[in-house]
């Protein structure tokens, strides 16, 4: 979905079979756009709306939910179908209005709960490492003292595209039209190295690469990367299958029993791309895990086969299908 606030389209459906539907609204504020010193406020706001939209869509049946990242907000509704255009309606209602002060409090807390309780994001300290002061290594939720600290729920202008599953492209009839803005390139520094000392058994390690933008060359090659390497950590119906299913880098890390998870991931809007990787080890394994994983990816260069191309292809498919 955030694809289409960083192409600048104005709406994007894609057929689904069942009664209920996927309705969401895109914008191209997210929280590299937040003020020095107010991280989080963009998480804040887009939880604040999907709290004032949640009992207009609930009468209808359906339930709220939002997202946002670096570079986009985005606030939705699963829906009935037949309910799918009154739900887009009270989305737009929503995000054209202010917030009341009681709805944006009660956001705030939800998030500081969810920052001092939720396990540490790896890809937050990826991005803090690879983007040295600047907004885009801000995290997205902000730190526990800027939340606490943030008053008032305005953002940025926002423009908003339209992403629907299961509807009809006619739901998104109202939308107003879509003001593309200067892109502002996030600079990759790429310079950090943080090693912390936490006493725990497993260490987690991470490499971070600057690769193409949205609409760069090599952008198409970048997205079956992480496909080729494994993409993900196998989970337990995966483990399942025969071990030459997984990729290759994920058959020589289970072979020598060197990482308990490794995950890749290529991350990319017009004014950023990065592609990452992270696995998690024993402390007295570092060395091991970090050489098959830079073996792979120098491999990645020279002797990548046509099969493994082609079963990329199959798993960044169902990936987007699911």
């Amino acid at each position: 979905m955030a694809a289409l606030a960083r192409a600048g389209a104005r709406f994007a459906t894609q057929p689904l079979r069942g009664p209920a539907c996927a309705v969401a609204l895109v914008g191209d504020v997210g929280s590299a756009a937040d003020p020095t010193g107010e991280g989080g406020r963009a998480a804040a706001v887009a939880r604040a709306r999907a709290a004032a939209a949640g009992p207009r869509l609930a009468a209808l049946g359906g339930a709220a939910f939002f997202d946002v990242d670096r570079d986009t907000t985005v606030l939705g509704a699963q829906i009935p179908k037949d309910k799918a255009h009154e739900a887009v309606r009270i989305l737009l209602d929503t995000v054209s209005k202010p917030l009341g002060d009681d709805t944006f409090e009660r956001a705030k807390q939800q998030q500081l709960q969810q920052l001092t309780t939720m396990e540490q994001d790896v890809s937050e300290l990826v991005y803090g490492c690879a983007y040295l002061d600047s907004p885009y290594g801000r995290p997205v939720l902000g730190t526990a003292a800027e939340v606490a600290a943030l008053s008032g729920s305005t953002l940025s202008k926002e423009s908003w595209a339209g992403a629907g599953i299961g509807c009809a492209d006619d739901v998104f009839g109202d939308l107003p039209e879509y003001e593309e803005k200067a892109v502002h390139e996030a600079i990759f520094t790429g310079s950090d190295v943080r090693i912390v000392d936490d006493a725990e058994p497993l260490a987690r390690v991470c490499l971070a690469y600057a690769f193409p933008k949205v609409g760069e060359p090599g952008e198409d090659a970048a997205t079956l990367l992480p496909y080729i390497l494994g993409t993900q950590t196998p989970s337990h119906e995966t483990r399942r299958e025969p071990l030459n299913a997984l990729g290759k880098l994920q058959r020589d890390l289970a072979e020598q029993g060197i990482a308990t998870a490794c995950d890749a991931v290529y991350s990319a809007s017009t004014g950023h791309g990065l592609f990452s990787i992270n696995w998690a080890c024993p402390d007295v394994r570092c060395e091991d895990a970090a050489y098959y994983v830079t073996a792979n990816l120098v491999r990645l260069s020279h002797t990548v086969s046509d099969a493994e191309v082609e079963a990329a292809r199959r798993a960044r498919a169902a990936a987007r299908a699911a």
